[in-house]
């Protein structure tokens, strides 16, 4: 297998493996509201984190080690041969020609993209290419758009490395980072509300302590490469939400902020502020206290924050043992491990493929005989 080729496997079984962990993230949510991880935000959290990066590292890993010879180059088990063994037993009904077409989708793709014989197929990676450009001149915006507006804002504390700066022209609180630094910037007229300050300062104080701005910057790195798959944009914004859900309870549980206090906060920043942006604005990397911005395939901003106050006023806040948020990940990264370890390169020469190969043979010249003797009539 070329360089290449490997590349390009590698890119396909980690975005297959995304879509996969965007249904067993859907699964593992919903047995969670049944049980003691309903509000167990940060948990959660923390949790779908730790299956993304699995779900982004173990095809590369799996890469590697067949580069290396660590592993074959063809595992002894995975799901196509699983899929033809079934249709052999005659639990499977279609057409051989259409089993053997999808089978082998993965190569014939593979082998169009690394030939670049037709048309379409150039069509393809060149409108991907531009789209994949476009999103990364976009990102480079961002972060001349974010110096920018850190440098309009004006110095009001420190602590340690994080720089707390104050803007006229920033309207909700946010945090953010460059290299070396963290910055929480803040808007003129939240100064003179001290209730609203401590909370804003409170907040992103939590999400850099839980490196949210390091997640919102790696999804921002990665979007260009991800950018059509619909189940990357699905758990990014999953991430969002518990993220939100989860700095939420921690700032309710150490600052001694009342949950009234917190929630009309949070009223009032959004206050008349929720707006649907042009899908060409540039979104800096940041994390903010209230999301006023409507985006693509994300839940809108006011249902997010009618839950961040219900969740709030509620109260049901429960922390989890270390020992189960363990067994659940571990739980968790065996069924990814499985899953990625199924979708790797199958086994050309096993029993079950040599007679499905006959089969798929036998078709093709039923076909030609059925087709010769159309002719002669």
């Amino acid at each position: 297998m070329t360089l290449i080729e490997a590349v390009l496997s590698t890119y396909f079984d980690i975005n297959v493996l995304l879509m996969a962990t965007a249904g067993l993230w859907l699964f593992a949510r919903f047995l969670m509201k049944h049980f003691s991880f309903r509000y167990a935000f940060t948990s959660q959290a923390s949790l779908l984190k730790f299956i993304i990066v699995a779900a982004i590292s173990l095809p590369i890993l799996f890469s590697v080690c067949i580069n290396q010879a660590f592993l074959s180059e063809s595992v002894p088990i995975n799901l196509s041969d699983f899929v033809v063994s079934q249709y052999i037993k005659g639990n499977l009904q279609m057409s051989p020609l259409s089993l053997e077409a999808v089978l082998t989708a993965r190569q014939t793709l593979t082998a169009e993209i690394t030939s670049l014989d037709h048309p379409i197929t150039i069509s393809i990676l060149l409108g991907m290419l531009l789209c994949a450009l476009y999103m990364g001149l976009r990102s480079i915006l961002t972060a001349v758009k974010l110096n920018s507006s850190l440098q309009s804002a004006y110095p009001w504390r420190r602590f340690g490395n994080v720089y707390f700066l104050v803007s006229d022209m920033v309207r909700v609180p946010y945090s953010t980072r460059t290299f070396g630094k963290r910055y929480i910037v803040l808007p003129s007229s939240m100064l003179a509300q001290s209730t609203d300050l401590k909370v804003a300062i409170a907040h992103e104080l939590q999400h850099l302590r839980q490196r949210d701005v390091e997640w919102e910057i790696s999804a921002a790195l990665l979007t260009p490469i991800f950018f059509w798959n619909p189940a990357f944009h699905f758990l990014k914004h999953q991430i969002e939400e518990l993220r939100e859900l989860s700095c939420d309870q921690q700032v309710l549980r150490r600052a001694g902020l009342s949950a009234r206090d917190y929630c009309d906060c949070l009223l009032r920043v959004c206050a008349n502020r929720f707006e649907r942006p042009s899908i060409f604005a540039l979104q800096i990397p940041k994390v903010s206290l209230v999301e006023t911005q409507s985006r693509l395939l994300r839940k809108k901003p006011a249902r997010l924050l009618a839950n961040r106050v219900l969740s709030a006023l509620d109260g049901n806040a429960k922390r989890q043992s270390r020992t189960t948020v363990a067994v659940v990940a571990a739980l968790l990264l065996s069924l990814s491990g499985l899953m990625a370890f199924a979708i790797q390169k199958p086994n050309d020469w096993s029993h079950d493929r040599l007679m499905l190969s006959t089969i798929v043979n036998l078709d093709r010249l039923e076909q030609r005989n059925s087709v010769g003797l159309g002719s002669q009539f």
